[in-house]
């Protein structure tokens, strides 16, 4: 059990590296050499769900969250949608922005690897690597969609820091990136997504499972929406 939680610890601190943009080097760094080392033995750890099952799970998410942020955001003010709750709080219109990034860079990435994977026979079973498993859970909201941790946001991925990132019609960049992801999902019944695996990050040290990085991609958006809400129930938030 030891051995299990200084595998998660080690995750924990290699994604921390990877997001704050530090770089490693696949033969140097010891997190991931010891990260492939312990990698079977914490895979008992992670429970097989059907393949099936968990791509409902994230189309039902997918189609919530357009839903949910169509009718919440569209119809807002310009104002409305650039207001800040303080400096060092993002508007509603710059966690869409941050979303919109991320779609516009993975997307691509899993429309590629569903098109061009030598693993074009779904299996039943789907198991995360607990790479994966940590990756996900760290955007994953609790059951009451409170933020389990704060995290601090990769710069270029950052609209306070990066603002080469496009908040104009945001709202409707999102919706359409959504669309996209939908359909990526539903090709990706074709193919095995626990074998086929992607880059993860503009770093290519870090590789997921399809199927991670699906869960990922769905979770950090639920996370961004809920933040999103809560701008818009602040006390303070603008009439029009």
């Amino acid at each position: 059990m030891r051995d299990h939680l200084a595998w998660f610890k080690k995750c924990d601190r290699f994604l921390q590296n990877i997001n704050s943009g530090i770089k490693y080097e696949l033969t140097a760094s010891k997190d991931y050499l010891y990260l492939k080392q312990m990698s079977n033995r914490a895979n008992t750890l992670v429970r097989k769900v059907k393949s099936k099952d968990l791509l409902d799970k994230l189309s039902h998410i997918t189609n919530r969250l357009t839903k949910e942020a169509g009718d919440e955001f569209s119809g807002l003010s310009e104002d409305q949608m650039y207001w800040n709750p303080d400096k060092s709080s993002w508007s509603i219109a710059q966690c869409l922005a941050h979303l919109n990034a991320f779609h516009r860079f993975y997307v691509p990435v899993f429309v590629e690897r569903i098109q061009n994977t030598r693993f074009q026979e779904a299996d039943e079973l789907f198991q995360s690597s607990p790479l994966g498993n940590a990756t996900y859970i760290k955007v994953k909201l609790g059951k009451l969609k409170n933020v389990k941790r704060s995290l601090k946001s990769p710069k270029d991925y950052n609209p306070l820091i990066n603002s080469a990132l496009k908040t104009e019609n945001a709202l409707e960049e999102f919706i359409d990136f959504q669309g996209q992801l939908l359909e990526t999902i539903e090709d990706a019944r074709k193919i095995n997504i626990r074998k086929t695996k992607m880059s993860f990050s503009k770093r290519p040290i870090v590789r997921l499972r399809v199927g991670d990085a699906f869960q990922y991609i769905v979770y950090h958006c639920e996370r961004h929406i809920e933040q999103a809400k809560k701008v818009k129930a602040n006390k303070r938030f603008p009439t029009s």
